[in-house]
């Protein structure tokens, strides 16, 4: 055997070798990138969970069902024995918080401020006597109710020290129109930690990605609008770059007293549900919580008042308005960029 012949059979061999070792490395590259599909009910929703690893799906849900169920025990209003509940039913005026409390607390004051307190969690009584809450009562409040609740509304009555919060009494907390989008700010720090870099998190439409799916691409979300038929349609495709998404819509919930028709999103400023013409509100943001409070504001505001702001903040936020048996959509300047 020549010189050429014989490095020639040294190579194959070598190949030949190492190919059982190539094949465990595919196959342990394939299993990483195994597409990982979770879903459940929480907060009065669905969650859905899509990420990529080696992990047993339901060993993973079981974690993250047991994550909701401590996070319920301090934000649910509907949960009687969950700290917000305590904190609703407490007979003093100071009491005392948990740490994630007092960072829902903290943030959701921010953006009270930031959003000329059109985001406010004490709209709470508000939101119940117009039927939209956890009671469900159905009875259309008078004139003289709302302003007596109004009294016990507004965002500046709150008062944060250490780890104590100070309230007027009878006021009553309602995180729902941040907890969804909190919820899956934590989930996906909790997914982190469990060493999942790569993942897609909803909460009821809330939605947050985090890199980027092992092909290259990025991860999708569709902004619905409403259909012809009473239902909804994908009204555009948003790619996400570790980004959040949250819509705030009034097509679908909704209550009717005699001939009038209310949609949910309550002014906290007049205590009245929203007249205008905008339908929907989608907001791009970096954090859910924030894009699920912006979208709640700008929801309430409409789009002319809700433009100008969202300009002044830089935001990327998505109006659909219903104009002459039309959707007419409305973006800001940075989503448009």
């Amino acid at each position: 055997m020549d010189f050429l012949a014989s490095s020639l059979y040294i190579s194959i061999m070598k190949l030949l070798l190492l190919l059982p070792l190539l094949s465990l490395i595919l196959l342990s590259c394939q299993s990483e990138n195994k597409l990982i599909e979770i879903q459940g009910k929480t907060m009065g929703t669905y969650y859905k969970i899509k990420t990529y690893g080696t992990d047993n799906p339901e060993s993973l849900k079981e974690d993250i069902d047991k994550f909701f169920k401590f996070f319920n025990l301090i934000f649910s209003t509907y949960i009687p024995k969950s700290e917000i509940s305590k904190i609703n039913n407490s007979k003093f005026v100071k009491v005392k918080i948990s740490d994630s409390m007092k960072k829902m607390m903290e943030l959701s004051i921010i953006l009270s401020q930031k959003t000329e307190g059109y985001f406010d969690i004490t709209v709470g009584p508000i939101v119940n006597a117009w039927g939209f809450g956890p009671d469900k009562t159905q009875k259309k409040p008078t004139e003289e109710e709302i302003q007596k609740l109004l009294k016990i509304v507004g965002f500046k009555k709150l008062k944060i020290n250490d780890d104590w919060l100070k309230r007027p009494l009878g006021m009553y907390l309602d995180m729902s129109a941040v907890a969804k989008g909190f919820g899956v700010d934590e989930l996906i720090k909790f997914l982190e930690f469990k060493g999942y870099s790569t993942a897609l998190v909803e909460i009821g439409g809330e939605v947050r990605v985090r890199g980027i799916k092992p092909d290259g691409t990025p991860w999708t979300v569709g902004i619905e609008g409403p259909s012809d038929h009473l239902g909804s349609k994908i009204s555009k495709v948003m790619k996400l770059d570790n980004q959040a998404m949250a819509t705030s819509g009034s097509y679908r919930n909704f209550l009717k007293y005699g001939d009038e028709v209310f949609n949910h999103t309550i002014d906290p400023h007049s205590g009245k549900p929203v007249t205008h013409k905008t339908i929907s509100v989608s907001v791009i943001h970096d954090y859910c919580a924030d894009a699920d409070a912006w979208a709640t504001a700008l929801m309430s505001m409409g789009v002319k008042k809700g433009l100008d702001i969202a300009n002044r903040e830089n935001l990327k936020v998505y109006f659909q308005v219903k104009e002459e048996n039309q959707i007419k959509i409305y973006t800001s300047d940075n989503f448009k960029e």
